[in-house]
């Protein structure tokens, strides 16, 4: 390892930045590098930005790559170089991002595709996704140390950004959960035996392996086939809906924000669809004015005639 690598890994690890994220910005770096061809401290602005033009016009990547690459080098850039975070932000500006608007499920599609998962793991994994909005590697993390059922609640560890939150947990996903765990434990006597408060809630084929994201798409897919609702995309779609709804039930946007775990309601602003019922619900300002007598054309000698 480099010691302009070690050295960026380090100041990451010690500012609290995830597993997930010093691997992206890490990585991001070295194909820097490997595209000049040499040492990412002497590339100049201006090979980054050829760089990232080449990335997005040759290699199609998206505004959400390409930030990620730009956060990644003016973290470089300030925690290794010791340059000037302003400077590199205007020498390295973001990619604008297009507003997409995220696809959901009805709630009768939901409850469709809930029901024609098979009972036990996958209707429990499923339930517990959309049930909490979870995202995948979120869910597929969790341990049975997370469920606190005194309080009925959730911890989520695996939080996007390494930020924890806790959830409210239903007694009705919580009465799946406990019964597709003893499921499980009756077909693999002896696999949960070390440590069960640290075992995985949804394990993976290998022992203490917890389920893979593979597996965990798997599911999702073979449940939208079998309910005969049209596919919106993967499983996140369930992580979409869950937000949405919340929000048609008039749930405060501050608490879905909350509960999705964002750190802006920005992002959490692109669930406020306009859909064909709340448009139905809206009323027109024109209806909230009070009624007030006009005096009639004729008295006003200066109104004019048709």
């Amino acid at each position: 390892m480099s010691p302009l690598r070690e050295k960026f890994e380090r100041e990451l690890k010690i500012r609290g930045r995830s597993e997930r994220t010093v691997h992206a910005y890490v990585a991001s770096v070295y194909a820097l590098t490997k595209y000049h061809r040499k040492s990412p401290d002497l590339i100049s602005d201006e090979e980054i930005r050829n760089w990232l033009l080449h990335r997005l016009t040759v290699r199609k990547l998206s505004a959400s790559s390409l930030n990620v690459a730009v956060n990644a080098i003016r973290s470089f850039h300030r925690y290794v170089l010791g340059r000037d975070p302003a400077a590199a932000v205007t020498a390295l500006p973001h990619c604008k991002r297009a507003t997409k608007r995220a696809e959901v499920y009805a709630l009768t599609e939901i409850a469709a595709l809930l029901a024609a998962a098979p009972a036990g793991r996958d209707r429990a994994f499923l339930t517990t996704v959309y049930g909490c909005g979870l995202r995948l590697d979120e869910a597929r993390h969790l341990q049975l140390a997370d469920l606190d059922v005194p309080r009925m609640q959730l911890r989520v560890r695996r939080g996007k950004g390494a930020k924890e939150r806790v959830l409210p947990l239903a007694m009705t996903l919580l009465e799946l959960l406990r019964a597709y765990w003893r499921s499980d434990r009756a077909h693999r006597p002896g696999y949960f035996a070390d440590e069960p408060k640290n075992a995985w809630l949804f394990q993976g084929q290998r022992s203490g392996q917890p389920l893979s994201k593979g597996t965990a798409q798997n599911i999702y897919v073979r449940a939208v086939v079998v309910s005969g609702i049209k596919r919106k995309k993967g499983l996140h779609t369930l992580r979409h809906s869950f937000a949405t709804h919340l929000l048609e039930g008039a749930v405060e946007i501050t608490a879905v924000k909350q509960m999705l775990g964002h750190t802006s309601l920005t992002t959490t602003s692109r669930y406020l669809h306009v859909t064909a019922g709340r448009l139905a619900r809206i009323v027109s300002p024109l209806e909230l004015l009070p009624a007030v007598s006009t005096p009639a054309a004729s008295a006003n000698p200066s109104a004019p005639t048709p």
